[in-house]
Formats: C-alpha cells, sequence, structure tokens
C-alpha cells in the first residue's frame, strides 16, 4: 500500500570542490612546472587544455580522451604540415586571395574529417579538425610556421601525460572486497526530489569499478529500479519489491521469488473489494512481469482522469463502487507505467491468485491508514505483510558468497548504518568509509588506473 503526498524540494547548498576540481587545479600546475623546465619554450596553452579534458571521474573515460586528443592531433598537424609544405594556402591581402583561402580552407577541412573516416576512427574527427584549422588559419603566415606544429604536437602529448599521472595517484586505501553492501534507495541514495546527485553516480561507480560488492533493495518493481538506477552500473541482482524478488539487471531474470499464499490473496482481494478498493496484481510469470487490472466501468482507461469526472461520480454510488481518489492515483500511475517495456498490464475480470509477489493499492495517506488498520482486523491478517511508501501520485546474500553484509537505510533498527540524510550524500560518503579507508597498509594502491 502506497501514501501519496507532495515531495519537498530539497534545499539550496554549496557543495565543496569535488576530487576532479582539485586534481585540475595540480594538473594546471605541473603542466606550468612542465613549462618553465623546459625553459619556458613552448606553448602550455595546448598542455593544459589537453590535461583539464583528459582529468575524467573514470580511468576508462580518461584514457578514451587521451588517446582522442593525441591521436586527432596527430592527423591534424599531418594536414597541416601537407598544406605548409605544398604551400597551397594562398598569403596576402587581395580579395582574390581571400576567396582561394577560404575555398581550400573548407575543402581541406573535410579532408581531414574524410581521412579519419577512411582510417575508421571518424570520433577523432573534432580534434583533428580543429588542431587543422589552428595551423592554417592562424599560423600559416608564420616566419616558422613548423614550430607551432611541433609544440602543438608536443604540448598535448605532455598535457595527456599529465593527466594519466594525476588520476593514477592515490590515497593508501585497502578495499573490502569480501563485504556485500546493501543500500535502500529513497531517502538513503536519493535527495527529496528523487535524483541522484553527480557526486553520488561517480563515486558509486568508482567503487563498483574497484570491484565492490554492492546492490540496493527497494519496495520498488525491477523495471523502476532500471529506470532510476540507469547511471549506477549495478553488477549483482538487486533485492526488489520489498524482498519478494532477487532481480539479475544484466540477464533480466528473477533469480528468486518469495510469492503470496493463492489463499492468501483470494483473503486480500475479496477484502479489497468489500472495501470498494481497485488494486494491481503483481505477479512473475514466464520470468515477466505481468500486471493485473479489474478496470470497474472503463474509468482506468478512460481518456482523462480527474478526481472529479463524472464517469467517476456517476458510479460511486453503486456497491462496488470504487474509491475515487484511489481510482484517480491508480489510473495516473498506469498512464506512467504502462508505456515500460518492463511491465505487462492486462485488464482482467478472472481472480488472479498464483504466481502473486504482491497487491498494490494506492490512495490518500488518511484512507490508507483506515484501510490498513480495517485489514489489521481480519482473521488472517498476521499471515499479511504491509509496506508503506509515499510518492506524489501527479508524477540474497548467499548466492553471491559474501561472508558479511552491511545494510544502508532509514528505518531505525531495520539496517546496521543509518541514514538521516540523503541530501548531503551521507550514504556514499558512509560507503566509502567501510569500503576503502585511507591505511597506511594499502601502499601499493597509491598508484594505480
Amino acid at each position: 500500500m502506497n501514501r501519496s503526498s507532495r515531495l519537498r524540494a530539497p534545499r539550496a547548498r554549496i557543495v565543496p570542490p569535488g576530487q576532479r576540481i582539485m586534481r585540475s587545479i595540480v594538473a594546471v600546475w605541473l603542466c606550468m612546472l612542465v613549462y618553465v623546465i623546459r625553459g619556458m619554450n613552448g606553448e602550455p596553452f595546448y598542455s593544459i587544455i589537453a590535461a583539464l579534458q583528459c582529468v575524467q571521474p573514470y580511468s576508462s573515460n580518461m584514457i578514451s580522451e587521451g588517446r582522442e586528443r593525441i591521436i586527432g592531433t596527430l592527423i591534424g598537424a599531418f594536414w597541416g604540415s601537407v598544406i605548409l609544405f605544398a604551400e597551397l594556402l594562398p598569403v596576402g591581402g587581395s580579395f582574390r586571395t581571400t576567396v582561394i583561402f577560404y575555398l581550400l580552407l573548407g575543402v581541406f577541412s573535410g579532408l581531414v574529417i574524410y581521412s579519419t573516416v577512411l582510417m575508421g576512427i571518424p570520433q577523432y574527427a573534432l580534434f583533428a579538425a580543429v588542431v587543422f584549422l589552428g595551423i592554417a588559419m592562424y599560423h600559416v603566415e608564420d616566419v616558422n610556421p613548423y614550430i607551432h606544429v611541433y609544440y602543438r604536437t608536443i604540448e598535448t602529448i605532455i598535457g595527456v601525460g599529465v593527466a594519466i599521472a594525476i588520476n593514477s595517484v592515490h590515497f593508501p586505501r585497502i578495499y573490502d572486497r569480501s563485504t556485500l553492501f546493501v543500500s535502500g534507495i529513497d531517502s538513503v541514495l536519493f535527495r527529496e526530489d528523487r535524483k541522484l546527485t553527480p557526486f553520488t553516480k561517480v563515486e558509486l561507480n568508482r567503487f563498483l569499478d574497484e570491484g565492490m560488492r554492492f546492490s540496493v533493495q527497494t519496495k520498488q518493481t525491477p523495471a523502476t529500479v532500471r529506470e532510476i538506477l540507469s547511471d549506477i552500473n549495478l553488477k549483482l541482482p538487486i533485492i526488489a519489491m520489498d524482498g519478494a524478488v532477487l532481480y539479475d539487471l544484466h540477464t533480466m531474470k528473477y533469480v528468486r521469488t518469495e510469492k503470496m499464499d493463492p489463499e492468501l490473496v483470494t483473503h486480500v482481494s475479496g477484502f479489497l473489494h468489500e472495501q470498494g478498493y481497485p488494486f494491481f496484481v503483481n505477479t512473475i510469470q514466464d520470468n515477466l512481469l505481468v500486471i493485473y487490472f479489474k478496470d470497474y466501468k472503463n474509468l482506468i482507461l478512460d481518456e482523462v482522469k480527474d478526481a472529479h469526472h463524472e464517469a467517476v461520480d456517476r458510479y460511486k454510488q453503486e456497491e462496488h463502487a470504487p474509491a475515487i481518489s484511489s481510482y484517480v492515483s491508480m489510473a495516473r500511475l498506469y498512464r506512467k507505467k504502462r508505456t515500460s517495456p518492463y511491465r505487462n498490464y492486462v485488464r482482467t475480470n478472472a481472480a488472479i491468485t498464483h504466481d502473486v509477489i504482491y497487491i498494490l493499492v494506492i490512495d490518500q495517506e488518511e484512507k490508507v491508514d483506515q484501510l490498513h488498520a480495517s485489514l489489521m482486523e481480519q482473521p488472517w491478517a498476521s499471515q499479511c505483510r504491509t509496506n508503506f511508501d509515499t510518492f506524489d501520485c501527479e508524477e540474497g546474500e548467499k548466492l553471491i558468497g559474501a561472508p558479511q553484509t552491511i545494510t544502508f537505510g532509514n528505518d531505525p533498527g531495520e539496517c546496521d548504518v543509518l541514514i538521516e540524510d540523503a541530501g548531503r550524500d551521507r550514504m556514499v560518503k558512509e560507503l566509502k568509509k567501510r569500503f576503502s579507508p585511507i591505511d597506511l597498509r594499502g601502499w601499493r594502491n597509491i598508484i594505480h588506473m
């Protein structure tokens, strides 16, 4: 059962500079230091630009960016040298020479880009064209333009090298790759606006690249997790539907399911019918999430869904008329989720009792409280497990062999680490302390990609 209410907008706050900013500062210093050591010969502007672009949150991005800059620079420098050597571009200020210059500049820019296509590396076309145009447009009339070609190439290599060196140096840390870390999502990973902060995204993905065993537990479906955590490279199965399923995001298979007893499903369904409440019956069939619902008087499938819809008012006095606000909330959720490729909605009047994972009811908070109180008075209530979630209606450790598990959540007594302020990246900061604490015993990890 879910409670619905509006979420408060997160308060603006000033965040401290992160590692990328600090590493960028050091990169500028080192590029200038190399320039001084070389007797102040060269053009350090280009090494600084290359270094700043190559200081990336992830090592794979840094290597890719560095390769792109170096190869692109070499291609652009080659074509620039060809033009300089052949003296193809005219110099002078006449209209005739200017027109010829512009025409040839466009033709050779196309040749630069086309050469990267023929070489099978079109992703390097931008940097190659930038380098070529820099030589052709601003240095063709230099006394010795080849000096700029030389410096541009050398400075780029220096900048990339500086970036790699900076990104490879870390604090001495020891990594706990044996413990399974499990985190909640809402109010733990997410801020109040149900979004991940950039810091959380970067740090979590970095931990996962370092070999951390990490998963999430949530009351939501695996489909919702795929959508809201698409930027996180989760490798282990997730615990979804409040423990009802263990789902592998990569194989898109339910590794394990805990299904409701068919007799209990009959009791709960009958109770909700008596109370006049619509509901979704979530089932797992042939590794698919199939969601069944009854649509009294076509209210869910009607084009207009509003608390004052005349169709709702017309049927609200009938014996099994739905709770108006519940039906409106249910219709909104249906409209929002039905296009998902991970959900399969089926309208039916048949009694669905097998393969049921959970039953979902949506309404305003006070009405859900009343319904829950009535539910707990039923003779079979002890067999039920109910959970509440608040949202805006308008919008298995044994399987991986982890000897220890640490859970993060926001319910006191229900988790190992209590997270009370998700908006300040508390969860990721606490996770970092436990997964990779600074320790001199980790001196071997000071230098690594």
